[in-house]
């Protein structure tokens, strides 16, 4: 990740990025995301970006030291493809699939949006498994996990954290925002 973000033009400070094969997780990532607000902070950073060990789900935390999770990342996509035509036939977005722990707000948030919502037993498999029975691309779960099928097969935090960035960057764009 810090690879790929520093490519794209990201100043980058890693935190929690030497694996020893004993510390995956230890006080940090996407389980811990204490670490990440407080070097946030500490950098006087504009974001931070969490990732668990394998890195499948994102949390990330905004200059403020606020914590999103992924019910809110979730949002976010959405509502950015929403907003820039994302019921075209390559950005398809009939509906976001989310599981019982899925935070009601936001199912009710992506109704108002037009977009379909279901729920599936807690398990980013059993997220896949509503995604691909009602042909929608985009789905998660509050822990982070989240799966952008139009991008990527499965839950990749980077391709997400992508997704959010870019919904970012398009809002700043717009005017009055």
């Amino acid at each position: 990740a810090p690879h790929v973000l520093h490519e794209l033009g990201a100043d980058v400070v890693a935190i929690g990025d030497k694996p020893d094969g004993l510390n995956i997780n230890q006080a940090v990532g996407a389980t811990h995301p204490q670490a990440l607000v407080k070097a946030v902070g500490r950098h006087r950073a504009d974001l931070g970006i969490a990732l668990d060990g394998d890195a499948d789900r994102l949390l990330m935390v905004d200059g403020e030291g606020r914590t999103y999770d992924g019910d809110q990342l979730l949002w976010v996509i959405a509502s950015q493809a929403v907003a820039r035509g994302g019921n075209t036939r390559r950005r398809q977005i009939k509906g976001v699939a989310g599981t019982l722990m899925t935070n009601l707000a936001l199912g009710q948030a992506l109704r108002g949006l037009g977009l379909g919502f279901g729920r599936a037993p807690v398990g980013d498999r059993y997220v896949l498994e509503l995604m691909r029975k009602k042909g929608w691309m985009l789905g998660g779960e509050n822990s982070g996990h989240i799966i952008c099928l139009d991008k990527h097969s499965t839950g990749d935090g980077l391709v997400s954290a992508l997704q959010v960035l870019q919904a970012c960057v398009h809002r700043a764009q717009r005017p009055g925002h």
